[in-house]
């Protein structure tokens, strides 16, 4: 199912009189000044070992960015109380303000047809919950897990499942008193995911726009994601590539126009977390400049 439409208008006013809702632009980096942004929260994929090493967490204060702590079902079943409390402490003494998480997604399947796979998922997302109460993110992103071709195109045999594992993982969460973010992974429009909002019925329950996911999954054009989302946007995931693999490159270094992504957010009522996602270290410092200087020009 898609929906068609023009992209968008042109929007002269700024970097390169880019467009102002289409996802690809080549025009992105041409802002002279960057400075801090106003009102926006900043945050950075960090696998948690990496913030057991103090030159991490340094870094991060140094650039004003909180952690989205990324924990994999290995670092959960290797965790104990001493160092995640050690790692907590270690950020709440460099000053860094805000986190949120990440589940793990390797190997799980929220709305698994076998039903002992969608209980190791249910274990494993309410693994990541139970340390809310110690680091109290604002949220915790969770792979949705649809794609058309595992599910033979039919959502709704997703969604039976899913409805399951987010309910009891919701219910976890309103204990802990933080919220989830399902996040579009290989989905190509955004209806299941709210029907699976409308299922669970929870006010915890919010999404996860990953642009770079859209950018090779879908075709809809990005403005209406957002206005599907609208304020149940609570997070968007910054990462580029070319359109050709999930490359995860810096902010404004592959061919997505995150200044029309950003746009489309904030028309659509929404104010996210901005998570940019690295996967080598020289590339985080890259992201955050990119990405503060695209929120300069659009202020």
């Amino acid at each position: 199912m898609g929906i068609s439409m023009e992209l968008a208008e042109r929007d002269h006013s700024g970097c390169g009189g880019s467009l102002r809702y289409g996802i690809f632009s080549r025009s992105l980096t041409s802002c002279a000044e960057v400075a801090k942004p106003m009102g926006w929260t900043i945050h950075s994929t960090v696998p948690f070992p990496m913030l057991e090493h103090r030159e991490t967490v340094h870094q991060l204060s140094r650039f004003g960015v909180g952690p989205e702590i990324y924990f994999s079902g290995s670092t959960l079943d290797r965790l104990t109380p001493e160092a995640a409390g050690a790692v907590a402490e270690s950020l709440r003494s460099a000053g860094i303000a805000t986190t949120t998480f990440h589940a793990p997604f390797n190997d799980i399947s929220p709305g698994a047809r076998d039903e002992e796979v969608r209980r190791v998922t249910v274990r494993r997302l309410r693994q990541a919950v139970s340390l809310a109460p110690l680091f109290r993110p604002l949220g915790i992103v969770m792979h949705g897990g649809y794609s058309d071709w595992l599910f033979d195109f039919d959502a709704g045999a997703w969604l039976e499942g899913a409805k399951r594992t987010f309910s009891e993982v919701t219910e976890a969460a309103e204990s802990a008193g933080v919220d989830i973010y399902v996040e579009n992974v290989f989905d190509e429009v955004p209806d299941h995911l709210l029907r699976l909002r409308a299922a669970v019925g929870s006010k915890r329950l919010g999404f996860c726009f990953d642009a770079g996911h859209a950018t090779l999954f879908s075709r809809l054009p990005v403005q209406k994601w957002m206005e599907a989302f609208g304020p149940g946007l609570r997070e968007l995931h910054l990462h580029d590539n070319r359109g050709l693999r999930d490359d995860h490159l810096p902010v404004g270094e592959g061919s997505i126009n995150f200044r029309g992504v950003l746009l489309a957010a904030g028309d659509a009522g929404a104010k996210p977390i901005l998570t940019v996602e690295p996967h080598r270290e020289d590339h985080f410092p890259r992201s955050i400049v990119s990405l503060r200087a695209i929120l300069a020009d659009i202020a």
